[in-house]
């Protein structure tokens, strides 16, 4: 019998991932208990297939006490109203990234869970992949020596079902463009690596006739310690090949982790053929169930979070930072 119980708001692709490569795999621990949507056909639709009770206001799913937890998977800019209310109805929260459209709502949610007691965690896999976290083990190890610099992209083009309904492409509804909507996920990269970024000098773009804000953006980071990086923002360009996610420079060698095959190349002169595969395949999919796994457990109180508020608050923070550069011209801190 399932030991936490969980309603699931926004029934759009992302929750189709939610419910395919996570909650049909931890049956043991969770059950997905109700779904929520403001278009009641796509609620009924994933009910129908997950066997889950349908609504399509959010007061109706909090109100039931059997809900545990609430996993928030909404457009950017109803995250924080959402989870307040969430956690204001005492359920645990677990919120797709980013954490908030700015950083007094992420502040607000944050406090909400402490006073209340109340786990929150926000949906964000890079500190689940095996390929980062080893990659982050060999830089603590010393593999590559002293770090040097890190860079991290995410370039291609945004359509198809992600444009579908309207809010993605227009930063007035959203909350931001391109930067806000990948910048915390390739923040979390950054700072699980190189460690806490303390100043952002950032430039972003529009260019595309189809979307309303950013679509591109360059961010030069500072880290505390001295250490500079790179990250580089584009969905405007239908390119086949985006190439690796992440590059770690260290005096000794680099690495190279990508969401693809081979998923962590150490590159090293001393190597044969200079590098060394160290971890083939991405995992992809798997991540979900560890990301709702952890916070289930953190919730029951048998863990902490490896993705707690306050992770996502502290990259939503670099991101907001960014934001203020790009307008005001000048390094902003964090």
């Amino acid at each position: 019998m399932s030991r936490f119980t969980i309603g699931l708001v926004g029934c759009g692709v992302v929750a189709d991932w939610h419910v395919d490569w996570g909650y049909a795999h931890l049956t043991d621990l969770v059950r997905l208990a109700a779904v929520c949507d403001t278009r009641l056909e796509r609620a009924e639709a994933l009910a129908a297939r997950t066997g889950a009770r349908a609504y399509n206001r959010l007061e109706d799913l909090l109100a039931d006490p059997a809900i545990d937890g609430v996993d928030i998977c909404l457009p950017h800019h109803l995250h924080a109203p959402a989870a307040l209310q969430a956690l204001a109805a005492g359920k645990h929260v677990l919120v797709e990234k980013p954490l908030a459209t700015t950083v007094e709502n992420g502040e607000r949610m944050v406090g909400a869970a402490a006073e209340r007691g109340l786990t929150l965690c926000v949906t964000e896999q890079y500190p689940f992949s095996m390929p980062f976290q080893r990659a982050r083990d060999l830089i603590q190890s010393g593999e590559i020596g002293k770090l040097v610099t890190i860079r991290t992209h995410r370039v291609g083009y945004l359509g198809g079902v992600w444009m579908r309904d309207g809010w993605r492409q227009n930063a007035s509804i959203a909350g931001g463009g391109m930067l806000l909507d990948q910048g915390c996920h390739y923040t979390s990269i950054a700072r699980m690596l190189a460690g806490e970024v303390e100043a952002v000098a950032a430039f972003t773009s529009s260019n595309r006739e189809d979307w309303n804000g950013d679509d591109t953006a360059t961010l030069i980071l500072r880290f505390r310690g001295g250490l500079i990086g790179e990250a580089l923002y584009c969905w405007a360009t239908k390119t086949s090949n985006v190439g690796a996610e992440c590059y770690v420079y260290g005096e000794r060698g680099h690495l190279r982790v990508n969401s693809g095959a081979p998923a962590l190349v150490l590159y090293r002169p001393d190597l044969p053929d200079g590098r060394q595969v160290i971890v083939d395949q991405p995992e992809h999919g798997k991540l979900f169930a560890r990301m709702i796994e952890d916070f289930a457990l953190a919730a029951l109180g048998e863990r902490q979070p490896t993705m707690p508020g306050t992770e996502g608050l502290a990259d939503l923070r670099v991101v907001m930072a960014a934001y203020r550069s790009a307008r005001s011209g000048q390094v902003e801190l964090v």
